[in-house]
């Protein structure tokens, strides 16, 4: 190979320094090598990102695509590239090892933040696109990095389940020590829960009648066939005894509640629960022996 190298770099005009020659030769072949992956990286997320495009796909797969695709060229480069600078990686790691200490504290959230990115590659507790919930901040994840993530922001349920439009950088550390909640995932529906106040003079059986057949007519149809509910069940056990919506009743502070409970995709927890009320309240306008009740 230093031979061929050697040929190559004369018949071109460049004469590398003797002492060095070995050094130089390694660099450039490192060079090559790092090229060479870029552009097989490059054509490959070309041809899927042109497929997509074609197919009409959701543009969430090229952005997994090209995330995965560093997972698998930077440890398949760094095998390459390692036993060519072994030798000279022998000093290297003595040095380490007299100044472990001090590197570890001072890049010791550099390592976290490294560890935490192995975990959520081995781990995959979630995938970009996903909603989560980690240390009290709710958002859809976007881009995943070394060191970090990144997910646009989102009010709870209480305030609409909504975007704010900020971006938000969690460090990857935070895997490690905060509990992650994932509404997307493993289980692409979430029950959301609506409560109706009605006063104890209200024909509550009526409303209650009423309230499920709105909830039927709005709320998104599931059916057991449903591909997702399916590989929740096969992956990771999550089954559920009813898809349909179903009315709790309970008597709380002088006041019937009536808590409706229904099957939705995450996203569209504030579009069905505008559309519920809206035909909720349009209904019960038309039964007088149907009162909300208000607060004192």
């Amino acid at each position: 190979m230093n031979f061929q190298l050697n040929q190559i770099l004369t018949k071109l005009g460049i004469q590398l320094p003797a002492i060095n020659q070995d050094f130089l030769e390694r660099i450039f072949m490192s060079i090559l090598l790092v090229i060479a992956s870029l552009v097989i990286r490059y054509l490959i997320l070309r041809v899927i990102a042109l497929r997509i495009a074609n197919a009409h796909e959701d543009p969430v797969r090229l952005r997994r695509w090209r995330q995965n695709s560093i997972y698998i060229a930077v440890p398949t480069l760094l095998a390459l590239l390692l036993p060519m600078w072994a030798r000279s990686l022998q000093g290297i790691m003595t040095i380490i090892g007299l100044f472990g200490a001090g590197v570890l504290i001072v890049f010791k959230e550099v390592i976290l933040n490294i560890a935490g990115w192995l975990y959520l590659v081995l781990r995959r507790p979630f995938d970009t696109g996903n909603r989560i919930i980690i240390d009290g901040h709710i958002g859809d994840v976007f881009e995943i990095r070394l060191l970090d993530f990144s997910m646009i922001e989102v009010q709870d349920r209480q305030n609409g389940g909504q975007s704010t439009g900020r971006v938000i950088h969690v460090p990857n550390s935070m895997l490690l020590v905060k509990p992650v909640a994932n509404s997307s995932k493993q289980f692409a529906f979430n029950w959301n829960e609506i409560t109706i106040p009605l006063t104890l003079q209200s024909n509550w059986q009526l409303a209650e009648q009423i309230i499920l057949e709105v909830a039927n007519q709005v709320a998104e149809e599931i059916s057991r066939n449903d591909n997702r509910l399916s590989f929740s069940a096969s992956e990771y056990a999550i089954r559920y005894s009813a898809l349909t919506p179903v009315v709790y009743v309970e008597y709380r502070d002088e006041q019937i509640l009536l808590i409706l409970r229904h099957l939705t995709e995450p996203r569209k927890t504030r579009i069905l629960t505008d559309q519920i009320w809206r035909a909720i309240l349009i209904r019960f306008k038309k039964h007088r022996s149907i009162q909300l009740a208000g607060r004192d």
